[in-house]
């Protein structure tokens, strides 16, 4: 049987239920947000770190899981059941609100200890049958799932910006990743209804997904109006607030001086509350629309909580209690907001060239790039370097040379001299392949300091690093230079054998914040977090992002207290900085806040 649901009248009834509910929901949603973000992400990050301490593992990135694996299987098996640990309070952070949502929605009043004791019976339903379907779920359905039905503890697991570069880069990679994308947007919609069907149902999870597909059959263009209808007063009150307190501010800050700072203080303050608020509102009315959808489909039983509805009335007592709560968010995060506004949370990141180059001014790492780049007086120009045939250094950052220069070959097939004879182009560019040794004579003929990244390959000599250090190590101390790379062998040697020379290690993903002896870490951009910087802080590390392109990133990337920002677009580095080191009117701190601290991470609550 194929029951049609009726859109509007639900969305109807379920935002009339909000209205009237809103204080519970918000108490529901902002306490279980606050126990993950303050105990259980903080109690996983740390078991994390524990077991990689003890199995003697610095670090955990994409370039080692297979090492861990293989050479530490014990340590591999207990970071598995950590990861299976994060699914089982994915699943419980599910269940709880699904369960808590229906409470208040049918008024049975179960308090947060019996919602709490509720959702750990449904562990039953957490059998290896349903957790392959869970993984599968969101990994079939993440690009809209991660939408749909939101979590912190997923939120933590983003696609790094290089990997995404990458496929667009390459047309065919692109347009799968479309294909995929808008599969995986239509088995979000259709499948809308399974989340709670496998949480709240009663029959094998398997069965649960076969009648779900059935169920579901013809209802993807239904459902898909019906989460418009909720995005579409979201997306509208979000613009509406943020232009209603950005005009307010503006006219703070033109009429009424005096009274700006303290006006922007409260409308960050608003904005923040208001915030929480909406987002409140969007997870109900979804969730509220799968349970609905579910029931309706016959997946799980209308009464799904067994508990007699009280006859008292605790709205105005759930409101009271939602008001104290926002005003508490208020009050305890006014000194950051007051910080925020007058600047003393800003601070002034090294400003790092790309390979050398700022929006494609010149072939990547070739010295007439670096000659350009180095007038516009950034802290650091980045390069990197391979070893040749001959055991020598050449600048080039592919592996294959093809990309450049259209000789298909490796740094390491061909001589230094063969090298040097080849010509690379690159955004109506030409311009020699440069020796190592040309271009650090370079640099220092420009006074410019520079961030020396070593490539290293299966193909490198033994003594690679060796020659490295007695040819290159004191010249670049003496010009205050630095070294990264991604090799951990190569960060551990220079800091074992020069000490005094920074060398950090480049992580193009991380979840735990390293404990390695490195000077401090690269890390890209998308997967840095406060945490992170904090932690690597507190061991006096330093944090460089890359790469990192668009202002809104950069003031990201400042606000985070990066320590540097290596970017393909050094004039807009620098001129982003310079205008938040100018105190921008507080109308457009406002629009800041949003691109800064709107969400994650890097939320003050």
């Amino acid at each position: 049987m194929n029951k049609k649901i009726k859109v509007w009248s639900l969305f109807t009834r379920n935002t009339k239920d909000f209205a009237h509910h809103w204080g519970a929901y918000f108490l529901l949603i902002s306490v279980t947000n606050l126990a993950v973000g303050l105990a259980i992400i903080p109690l996983l990050t740390f078991s994390a770190q524990q077991i990689l301490r003890l199995g003697n593992v610095p670090y955990i990135t994409l370039t080692n899981l297979g090492t861990i694996i293989v050479e530490k299987p014990g340590t591999a098996v207990l970071l598995l059941l950590i990861g299976l640990l994060l699914l089982l309070f994915v699943y419980w952070q599910f269940a709880f609100l699904i369960l808590g949502i229906q409470n208040i929605h049918r008024q049975t009043h179960l308090n947060f200890r019996q919602l709490a004791l509720a959702t750990i019976k449904k562990t039953r339903r957490l059998t290896p049958t349903t957790i392959m379907i869970l993984i599968a779920y969101f990994v079939l359905v993440f690009p809209f799932s991660s939408i749909v039905f939101k979590t912190s503890l997923l939120a933590k697991l983003t696609i790094p910006d290089f990997i995404i570069d990458f496929i667009l880069d390459r047309w065919y990679l692109a347009i799968l990743v479309v294909l995929l994308y808008l599969v995986g947007t239509w088995l979000a919609v259709r499948l809308l209804p399974l989340l709670p069907a496998l949480i709240l149902g009663d029959e094998h999870p398997a069965a649960t997904v076969v009648r779900s597909w059935r169920a579901t059959r013809g209802q993807a263009w239904r459902t898909l109006f019906s989460i418009i209808l909720i995005v579409i007063p979201v997306m509208v009150l979000t613009v509406l607030l943020i232009l209603g307190l950005y005009g307010f501010q503006t006219y703070l800050d033109q009429q009424w001086q005096q009274w700006s700072l303290l006006g922007a203080t409260i409308n960050l303050g608003l904005l923040q509350v208001t915030l929480l608020l909406i987002t409140v509102f969007f997870t109900v009315m979804l969730y509220q629309l799968a349970t609905a959808q579910a029931e309706t489909f016959q997946l799980i039983s209308v009464q799904t909580i067994d508990a007699p509805v009280s006859k008292r009335r605790r709205t105005v007592l759930f409101r009271l209690s939602a008001l104290a709560l926002i005003l508490l968010v208020v009050a305890s995060t006014s000194a950051f907001y007051h910080a925020y506004l007058t600047g003393a949370l800003t601070t002034q990141p090294l400003t790092i060239s790309h390979r050398g180059v700022d929006n494609g001014n010149g072939v990547q790492n070739t010295i007439p790039a670096l000659e350009a780049t180095a007038k516009e007086k950034p802290d650091y120009v980045e390069m990197d370097l391979h070893e040749t045939k001959d055991h020598q250094f050449v600048v080039m950052h592919d592996e294959n040379l093809s990309a450049l220069t259209g000789r298909n070959a490796r740094p390491h097939d061909l001589t230094l001299a063969e090298l040097t004879q080849l010509t690379a182009r690159e955004t109506g560019h030409a311009a020699k392949v440069a020796s190592f040794d040309d271009y650090l004579a370079a640099a220092e003929a420009a006074h410019q300091k520079l961030l020396v990244e070593i490539k290293t390959t299966p193909y490198d000599s033994p003594e690679m690093m060796d020659r490295f250090i007695q040819r290159y190590a004191q010249r670049l101390l003496a010009d205050h230079d630095q070294v990264h790379s991604l090799d951990y062998h190569v960060v551990t040697t220079l800091r074992k054998k020069v000490p005094t020379l920074k060398t950090f290690f480049i992580l193009p993903y991380t979840l735990v914040s390293p404990a390695t002896p490195a000077s401090g870490y690269t890390l890209e951009s998308t997967t840095l977090s406060t945490t992170v910087t904090d932690q690597a802080h507190a061991r006096h590390q330093a944090i460089y992002a890359w790469t990192v392109n668009d202002s809104d990133d950069m003031q990201k990337m400042t606000f985070m207290d990066a320590d540097g920002i290596i970017t393909d677009q050094l004039a807009t580095l620098k001129t982003t900085l310079r205008q938040m080191n100018d105190h921008p009117s507080y109308a457009d701190q406002l629009l800041n806040y949003m691109t800064s601290f709107s969400s994650g991470d890097n939320s003050p609550f």
